[in-house]
């Protein structure tokens, strides 16, 4: 089967491995972190998970241990930098001037700073995961920050939280650079230091790297069931039974083709692994002699058929991330001794206008002219019926085309009510076709041989409409 889906990976990080910390890492998290080693790559991965389906939240643990009392301001680092090579100069403030986030180094001990939004733009892949950045204004202040290298047991980290519980990352990449010393590397430093050089206008920032999950795109699915409407009413009822071997196409709103497959033996079918997007089915291939039933009865859509009776293609619909949607449905019945024609007469007065009863909605809606033509009709209303079937709404009865729309509604719908449409499919065709792109507007400046056409087709479908050709017209009398 065609799946779209998404391959999990986890975001790449170049780091290199200080060995030389003698202790464990110690934080203010449970006692299961007790069996990391002091490897700082291993420390870094520990429990993380290679994907997730959404970050609920991510939070960067910083141990203070001089405070400034100043405003810390977190940013996105733009471009690759290594710890044991990265200067003032060779950075060249690779980051971006927006706030990702802040706090203020008030007190020693542990400051929790949240990042989530920075760390989902990471993990969707929004942005590239370079690391952040720690600045603060030029107070002649500074704040220190115990790094990764360092002997002191509180070294910083990372939990980062989603659907499928918290992982804790600790940081194995991290150092500052000094404006004074630009040409200075100070990846072996076991604090980070950001702000100012008490006295001095030179400035000092910390740059830090942690690996992130990626979002696991969340895929959905659509179905689901081809039936035997057994008493043509629309609706899925208790006792009616599935339609093996139908064939069912599955498009994205444009109109590409992304999948096929056949019903089950219960009438079942399933596109599965969607992302979310627009998409419509298409039900081809029914048994010999069968047709469509009536689209959207009741008041159920799990229940009702969603096939276009001409064209067995569903509207579009859009699926959400992760949405399930099981209720495109198709009916099908086969129609009695090839059934037989009503009259545009017939039509009119059954559309639930006068004293009998509708008869024409549960057939609609219907296209004159191809499905989404440019200029095609759908008409969609017992209303709009009887207004196409009056010919003096669109158009008049002077007007070829408001004639042809008359003639080919009285035809579908007898089709829809099961009448052996055979003797006017190539006409039917023909005609959907050239009313796709003209409409009754159009009459006025149309060729001879053009409106010699048009009137061709109205002709052929008013004697299929009155039993001259194809199955014959209905004794009304006795039917109804």
């Amino acid at each position: 089967m065609f799946k779209l889906s998404k391959m999990l990976l986890l975001v790449a990080m170049i780091a290199l491995v200080v060995v030389g910390c003698s202790q464990e890492p110690n934080s203010p998290l449970s006692s299961d972190l007790n069996s990391q080693t002091a490897n700082g790559s291993e420390r870094a991965t520990l429990g993380l998970a290679t994907a997730v389906s959404g970050i609920t939240s991510a939070t960067l643990h910083l141990y203070v241990i001089s405070p400034s009392s100043q405003e810390v301001r977190i940013h996105r680092i733009t471009g690759p930098w290594d710890e044991m090579t990265v200067t003032w100069n060779n950075f060249g403030a690779a980051f971006s001037p927006a706030v990702e986030a802040t706090f203020v180094a008030d007190a020693v001990g542990w400051e929790m700073i949240d990042v989530t939004a920075l760390v989902t733009a990471w993990a969707d892949g929004t942005h590239m995961n370079y690391g952040l950045l720690l600045d603060q204004d030029n107070l002649s202040l500074r704040t220190e920050v115990v790094s990764s290298d360092s002997e002191n047991l509180n070294h910083p980290f990372v939990v980062i939280c989603s659907d499928q519980g918290c992982d804790t990352i600790y940081i194995d990449m991290d150092t500052f650079i000094n404006e004074r010393d630009a040409t200075w590397n100070f990846g072996t430093n076991r604090i980070i230091t950001f702000g100012n050089v008490a006295a001095t206008p030179y400035e000092k920032q910390g740059l830090v790297l942690f690996p992130v999950p990626t979002i696991e795109e969340q895929l959905g699915a659509l179905g689901n069931y081809v039936w035997y409407d057994d008493n043509m009413n629309g609706i899925q009822d208790e006792g009616e039974t599935g339609v093996s071997g139908v064939t069912v196409q599955l498009f994205n709103c444009e109109g590409l083709l992304l999948d096929e497959m056949l019903t089950d033996g219960d009438g079942l079918y399933l596109f599965d692994s969607l992302p979310a997007g627009g998409y419509y089915v298409k039900f081809s291939n029914l048994p010999a002699d069968y047709v469509f039933t009536s689209q959207d009865q009741g008041g159920d859509d799990a229940l009702d058929s969603d096939a276009d009776i001409n064209t067995g293609q569903t509207i579009c619909t859009t699926l959400d991330a992760g949405e399930v949607d099981l209720t495109w449905d198709a009916g099908i019945y086969k129609p009695e001794m090839g059934g037989c024609s009503h009259t545009i007469g017939y039509w009119k007065t059954h559309a639930g206008f006068g004293p009998q009863a509708d008869e024409v909605t549960q057939y609609l809606p219907i296209w004159l002219g191809t499905d989404g033509g440019t200029k095609s009709m759908q008409v969609t209303s017992a209303l709009q019926a009887v207004r196409v079937l009056n010919q003096d709404y669109y158009g008049t009865s002077s007007n070829g085309i408001t004639k042809l729309y008359a003639q080919m509604l009285g035809a579908k719908l007898s089709m829809a009510d099961g009448a052996d449409g055979s003797a006017i499919a190539a006409t039917i065709a023909a005609a959907d076709a050239f009313l796709a792109s003209h409409d009754y507007l159009d009459w006025a400046t149309m060729s001879r041989a053009d409106r010699s056409m048009v009137n061709g087709w109205k002709d052929m479908l008013d004697m299929y409409n009155n039993g001259l050709i194809g199955p014959g017209h209905c004794d009304e009398g006795m039917l109804y």
